[in-house]
């Protein structure tokens, strides 16, 4: 896949989340990503012309569906930030 416009290269980061979610779902036996609010998978979806992790939370009575993280960045939502750790040095 090589996309060639920016409306390609969309279709292309979708298809490799949905494959990405598909192979660790099986891999794991449960679903991923899943939603630390509502404890629901979440699924890929264009919000606000991102790529994103959109929970379907509506269906639960604690809360609606909202988007959770951009496609590519939820690591930093599950990265614990440690402000006081030493940096190795990179000789």
């Amino acid at each position: 896949m090589y996309p060639d416009s920016a409306e390609n290269l969309a279709v292309v980061l979708a298809a490799i989340a949905d494959a990405a979610q598909e192979t660790i779902t099986e891999r794991l036996r449960r679903a991923w990503p899943l939603c630390t609010e509502h404890d629901l998978g979440m699924h890929p979806r264009e919000a606000d012309g991102r790529l994103s992790w959109w929970c379907a939370g509506e269906r639960r009575p604690s809360g609606g569906a909202h988007i959770r993280a951009a496609v590519g960045e939820l690591d930093a939502l599950l990265r614990r930030r440690r402000p006081n750790r030493k940096r190795r040095n990179q000789n």
